[in-house]
């Protein structure tokens, strides 16, 4: 095939239902998908919940070769609420059964929950997701990690896949490869509810800043100093997460959901001569360097030496999700409380238009029979009437400024 022949190729990714599309993008239909993570982490509750997503597109079959068909797949089911009727479950046998069964079935994708179960140093996985790649077939395979902290098997696994996802213990699921988009990460969906994020915004007020039910309208700012407040700094990866980056150094300009950041920084540690070395990078250029020895240096004191000299330096959010990141659950949850205070009263000023309705000039006699009729009876007579008229009016402005201070109460 020429340049030319190709560039006139038009090759659409799938869409896949939040949140997993904003963590995978629009991959191809033949993508090849590598889910790991720690004992206990996730990796399981994510990758069901992303096959039930991946449904959508046509059958699906999801091999539970480690736990088959027990009672935590089906408590699992239950809770993400995957029921699609394109999802199958298929009890493992052999990579030739699965193969034929692929065919047959006219599957879309398949997920292999883990490949442990065939050896994950052998060539067997590679090959498997070769064929499934040559043959339009999605390809989703999960792996243990090890106690170092990386996946379990042979690095040909992460050079095969188009897109590596790591599955932390905190609960979060965050690519460390993907060929469709800009690298990023998500709380992995535990409950039916967690997966249903984003069906109602169907037009453009409903995004509007203006309209939203959360506390914080994006873009806002925050300092070093708040971020310090805010969180236990343990990680500069962490860091660099509030930040908006994954990595160390990024030249454009962040949006808050991609990687790329105009503030992040970069940590380097010499633990044998104990000398531990923090870079501050704006817009990719070195700014400041703050180096601690000895035993009271580290990641804590290189980042208090930061913060100390520029905590006042603004990280600006442009990402509703991200800005949730920044804040950490409680803070958000304190502005939610804060919020919902204030609500009730902004409605007062819609109260005076009110004012101008209940007064004309039918109500102000009601009130000014009503001072009649406490008259007593003797002096009611027309002439009576037509020289009180006058202090009747007071009267009955008094009590309709009352009516009216009551209502509004009552409509606030």
């Amino acid at each position: 095939m020429t340049a030319q022949q190709l560039s006139k190729l038009n090759i659409k990714g799938i869409k896949i239902a939040p949140p997993y599309g904003r963590l995978l993008g629009e991959p191809e239909k033949n993508a090849v998908i590598f889910i790991w993570g720690e004992k206990g982490a996730g990796k399981s509750t994510m990758s069901l919940g992303l096959a039930d997503a991946l449904a959508a597109h046509g059958r699906i079959e999801y091999i539970p070769a480690e736990e088959h068909f027990g009672k935590t797949l089906v408590d699992r089911v239950k809770r993400l609420g995957a029921t699609h009727r394109n999802l199958n479950f298929t009890k493992w046998k052999s990579i030739q059964s699965l193969k034929e069964i692929l065919l047959k079935n006219r599957s879309f994708g398949c997920i292999l929950d883990s490949i442990s179960v065939i050896d994950a140093n052998a060539k067997e996985t590679v090959e498997l997701a070769q064929w499934c790649r040559e043959n339009g077939i999605m390809f989703v395979m999960v792996s243990h990690a090890t106690k170092d902290g990386q996946y379990k098997g042979n690095t040909s696994i992460a050079h095969e896949c188009d897109i590596e996802i790591k599955v932390t213990k905190e609960g979060g699921a965050e690519t460390e490869k993907n060929r469709y988009r800009e690298l990023t990460a998500i709380a992995v969906p535990f409950t039916a509810a967690d997966r249903k994020v984003s069906p109602k915004p169907k037009s453009s007020k409903q995004a509007s800043p203006d309209n939203r039910e959360n506390p914080v309208d994006t873009p806002f700012k925050i300092t070093l100093k708040k971020l310090d407040n805010l969180h236990k700094i343990r990680s500069w990866k962490r860091i660099n997460s509030m930040f908006g980056s994954k990595m160390p150094c990024y030249a454009p300009r962040h949006s808050g959901e991609s990687e790329n950041a105009h503030l992040s920084i970069r940590y380097t540690a010499d633990y044998p001569k104990k000398r531990y070395i923090m870079d501050l990078l704006l817009d990719g250029h070195l700014e400041y360097q703050a180096c601690t020895e000895g035993t009271g240096g580290g990641l804590k004191a290189c980042w208090k030496k930061l913060v100390n000299k520029y905590g006042d330096l603004e990280i600006r959010i442009f990402k509703q999700d991200h800005a949730k990141v920044v804040l950490g659950a409680k803070e958000y949850k304190r502005q939610e409380r804060a919020l919902a205070k204030k609500e009730p009263k902004p409605t007062p000023p819609s109260s005076p238009p009110s004012k101008t309705k209940k007064q004309p000039t039918k109500s102000k006699p009601t009130t000014a029979e009503k001072q009649v009729k406490t008259a007593p009876k003797e002096k009611d007579t027309s002439s009576d009437a037509e020289t009180r008229q006058p202090i009747d009016i007071e009267a009955a402005k008094e009590s309709q400024a009352k009516l009216d201070d009551f209502l509004t109460k009552i409509l606030g």
